[in-house]
């Protein structure tokens, strides 16, 4: 029996959704609610969009999904074979876990970034058990769900009425490998599962459902998953330069960003320079979409400020810094660069400023200002350096002011090493090692009783993970660090 849903995700906390933001309900200006019609656990997905006929055929679509257990979101999967119908996204899900809820979103990576439907929820029902063979066993389609860097659930149907003594397992190897590792599950009828752990980060694996009997191993049909690179060692040095760990990775197939990597000019007095700041630049936005930086005391100090706004020599296009209504925010601070005059100067390059409303926002006690000071809490006055990048991203395209795409939302995305590595650098310190979390704000006008406090920042869901702040915007964040937790952060490891 099929059955249709297109259910809004409600009383989730939804790795996906922006900060209290009441379009995470409704969808976006450019999607409607994913549909799912689910037979068993095969669930074809289609979202209608608003983009224009053949608006989408060169472009990046599908859908992400992730099971919900105990309330809680999974890691998130890409569908494979999404394909545009129409106006329209369309795909199968095949394999998924029998009798379970999942969340799904459509997305399309345009050249200004990533955007998404407003999420659904569905449940599975129950997996045809495979007819039973009194001659052998019988399997049903073996799954892999839940994968990150290291971990992945396997599951496949089983049907066997013999009695007598047999052994079914789970058997998995690198698809590159010839030996297989081995997971025991119990016999007899029924769904086998199990969870694998320790696996290598960017690694295609090979599996099947085994059972030795008389004799003999029967298998399933070989099925195949692939774990997540996410700050694992397969990203390293895929920045401009691998040295700095706060890079991003260039996006060459997007002729609409412009990139520019700025040394301090005077900073050191003599000898090799510091870096002062990495951005990237939206031609068609107008608009900078991230600036890299590392933080650390030696580049503060007491010039005066500057003001000295103007166009980024280095950025190839026009260039916007007045906005009618909106005032010019520093996306690295000016105070973060008082060492001398000319490292001050260049953060007043247009690359480096974002449109950005005042009434409580950016102003004393704002949103982005109580932000940009619990970050500044994170390095001033210790002696590691934390890598920052600070974004913009566009939840919809609806609002041009003077030219420039205003963002709907700003985040920042941190990393530095723990008190435990003493003096290692970032790039040798292991994942245990490493701190890593984000901040994300919704770019609004806000009343004064409506800014979340920073010890509310966790409870409020202002706090973020690295991972889903790349699932939104389509940047990888730290690929020169190997080890980078992306999946979890701990307010614990962080100043208060």
């Amino acid at each position: 029996m099929k059955k249709i849903f297109a259910f809004l995700l409600l009383g989730l906390t939804v790795a996906f959704a922006s900060c209290g933001d009441e379009k995470t309900e409704t969808g976006t200006d450019w999607f409607l609610t994913p549909v799912a019609e689910v037979n068993g656990t095969t669930v074809g997905l289609s979202c209608q969009t608003r983009f224009g006929e053949g608006v989408l055929e060169n472009t990046s679509v599908g859908f992400s999904y992730a099971a919900v257990v105990d309330n809680k979101i999974g890691a998130f999967a890409d569908v494979a074979g999404s394909a545009v119908d129409g106006t329209g996204v369309a795909a199968t899900l095949t394999g998924l876990q029998p009798e379970t809820s999942y969340v799904v979103f459509a997305y399309a990576g345009l050249s200004t970034g990533r955007v998404q439907s407003a999420g659904a929820v569905f449940k599975t029902g129950q997996d045809d058990m495979p007819d039973p063979d009194p001659e052998r066993p019988a399997f049903g389609t073996p799954a892999a769900s839940g994968v990150t860097k290291t971990e992945a659930t396997l599951s496949c149907t089983f049907n066997f009425e013999d009695t007598a003594d047999y052994d079914v397992y789970f058997r998995y190897k690198p698809a590159s490998s010839g030996s297989y590792d081995r997971v025991n599950v119990p016999t007899g009828t029924g769904t086998k599962t199990a969870a694998l752990t320790g696996l290598t980060p960017g690694t295609t694996y090979e599996f099947a459902l085994c059972a030795d009997w008389d004799g003999q191993t029967y298998t399933s049909a070989a099925a195949t998953f692939t774990t997540s690179s996410d700050g694992g060692g397969g990203n390293t040095g895929s920045a401009k330069y691998s040295g700095w760990p706060e890079l991003v990775p260039e996006d060459k197939s997007n002729s609409d960003y412009h990139y520019a990597y700025h040394l301090c000019p005077d900073y050191p007095a003599t000898g090799t320079k510091a870096r002062n700041f990495s951005t990237c630049y939206s031609k068609s936005y107008r608009c900078p979409v991230w600036v890299a930086a590392p933080l650390h005391d030696c580049y503060t100090g007491d010039v005066k400020r500057t003001d000295a706004y103007r166009n980024d020599p280095d950025i190839n296009c026009t260039q916007a810094g007045h906005w009618s209504g909106y005032t010019r925010g520093h996306m690295l601070g000016s105070n973060e660069r008082r060492v001398t005059k000319n490292v001050n100067r260049d953060v007043f390059y247009y690359s480096n400023i974002g449109p950005q409303l005042q009434t409580y926002f950016n102003t004393g006690g704002g949103q982005w200002n109580t932000a940009e000071d619990w970050v500044d809490k994170q390095w001033r006055g210790l002696a590691d350096t934390c890598y920052q990048v600070v974004g913009t991203y566009w939840e919809n395209t609806s609002k041009v002011v003077d030219g420039t795409t205003i963002p709907t939302h700003y985040y920042i995305v941190l990393l530095k090493a723990k008190k435990s590595a003493g003096n290692k650098w970032v790039v040798n310190c292991s994942q245990g090692e490493l701190q890593s979390i984000a901040i994300m704000v919704r770019h609004k006008t806000y009343a004064k009783n409506e800014v979340v406090k920073a010890v509310d920042f966790q409870s409020k869901g202002v706090f973020k993970t690295v991972a889903e702040i790349e699932r939104l915007t389509g940047h990888t964040f730290f690929p020169n660090v190997p080890n980078v937790p992306k999946d979890t952060y701990n307010p614990g490891d962080w100043n208060f």
